[in-house]
């Protein structure tokens, strides 16, 4: 089997997982692609020794029919799900397009009020660069929500815009990951190069700009951190002992611990701590790319905290004050960071905002509302195995079609029959127990 589809990938998972995952699965559960790879191992090393005198290939060379041969159509952060386009075995010689020249579109939500490093609530609040007011933004009346989004719509859609890419992304310079010198408190070394993007359109969903009530703390909140010893030379004299200062450590799993409701980040005196200690300049990520370089609108005033003494930022940390989520669909071309345009819409609301959730919900040709796309759990039980492998070859055999195949409507009904026997063993198992339980010895 050859060709390209599309798997849902989950969050908190590396799109090299899925692919990993998704491969050990295939081959654990289809004796027919066993047999496949079987086949070609076999034709290869009869070739290998037609052409080598009857010499036997290395175990290294055979090593790569141990599993399925694949690659993917365009990275997800872990932070986000959505389609994952995978060229299986020839497939992967046409996922070059979907690199390079394909447009996607997102579904993201953010929550107003932090600016961030990362540009989404993956980092601890080491990343945060500023806290803003949002309270002009609470309670709108429909049209001035329609005014505002108009507004975001002329700013950026349609136009040739020069984005910088977020510090924290996995683009290298002197070959070195960005987000690798900044969680190293390194200095980047040198300009991170803007690409030209374009933002084709832009949905503004019915609850975009929707208040979410939350529950008021009780006493002050802390971050969750700790502390490393970190050795610094002593430059006094040669014979000085190294000193051991204390650096804060990050550790992703405490910081998902820190998240609020909606995966919101919490306002604390360390983050303010922070904040007020942060020199530079906060520029922003996407300007428009015309002849005088110039910016769609100035940000200076937004190059500050949220003053300390300022009633609203209490309210904000001791959650006495609704959140304000937005909620929007983006269609974009290739290259384009979501991460860097939220935080700019946000700017453009005269507040600040970072990245809360994010989907890929199209590439190219396909879209998820055609229901054209796999999940991991299809593969998980065998008896999916002749379903699911006539699906596939039905997607794989062209892309222009296979788009069109509706995968989900086929497997979500396996998946449903497979959760009820499940649910009726659970049933007939809690049924049988109950009776032992009720059983009296005489």
């Amino acid at each position: 089997m050859n060709g390209i589809f599309p798997i849902e990938k989950p969050v908190n998972q590396t799109s090299q997982q899925v692919l990993s995952k998704l491969n050990s699965l295939m081959l654990e559960k289809s004796e027919r692609l066993r047999t496949q790879l079987g086949n070609e191992k076999e034709e290869f090393i009869k070739e290998f020794k037609a052409t080598n005198k009857g010499k036997s290939p290395t175990g290294k060379a055979i090593r790569r029919f141990n599993k399925l041969k694949m690659g993917q159509g365009g990275t997800l952060d872990p932070m986000a799900s959505g389609l994952l386009v995978v060229g299986l075995n020839n497939g992967t010689k046409g996922l070059q397009k979907y690199l390079t020249d394909s447009t996607k579109s997102y579904t993201f939500k953010g929550i107003l009020g932090q600016d961030t490093m990362s540009g989404d609530n993956q980092e601890d609040f080491n990343s945060t660069l500023s806290v803003n007011s949002y309270e002009h933004l609470i309670n709108l009346t429909d049209e001035k929500k329609q005014e505002l989004e108009q507004m975001i719509k002329e700013a950026f859609v349609g136009k040739s815009l020069n984005q910088v890419p977020p510090v924290y992304s996995a683009l290298k310079i002197n070959g070195r990951r960005l987000y690798d010198y900044i969680r190293k408190g390194e200095e980047i070394p040198g300009e991170i190069e803007p690409r030209v993007v374009e933002l084709l359109d832009i949905e503004f969903h019915k609850d975009n700009f929707k208040l979410i009530e939350q529950e008021p703390l009780s006493e002050e909140p802390k971050e969750f951190y700790e502390e490393k010893d970190l050795v610094v030379e002593n430059n006094e004299g040669s014979n000085s002992k190294p000193e051991k200062q204390k650096r804060l450590k990050f550790d992703g799993n405490k910081n998902l611990e820190r998240l609020g409701p909606h995966g919101s980040l919490p306002v604390t005196d360390e983050l303010l701590k922070q904040v007020s200690n942060y020199k530079n300049q906060i520029k922003l990520y996407t300007v428009e790319n015309n002849e005088k370089g110039g910016v769609l609108f100035r940000d200076d005033e937004l190059n500050k905290i949220t003053s300390l003494s300022d009633p609203f930022f209490e309210k904000m940390k001791m959650r006495k004050v609704p959140l304000v989520e937005l909620n929007m669909t983006i269609k974009v071309s290739s290259g384009f960071y979501v991460r860097s345009i939220v935080r700019d819409i946000c700017k453009l609301l005269k507040t600040s905002g970072y990245m809360t959730s994010l989907v890929r919900v199209a590439q190219k040709q396909w879209d998820m509302k055609n229901g054209c796309y796999f999940k991991l759990e299809d593969f998980e039980n065998e008896e999916n195995e002749p379903v699911w492998y006539d699906l596939m070859g039905k997607v794989c055999e062209d892309e222009e079609t296979g788009c069109l195949v509706d995968v989900r409507s086929v497997l979500d009904n396996q998946l449903t029959k497979k959760r009820n026997r499940e649910d009726d063993n659970v049933d007939y198992k809690e049924s049988n127990d109950s009776n032992k339980s009720k059983k009296v010895k005489i």
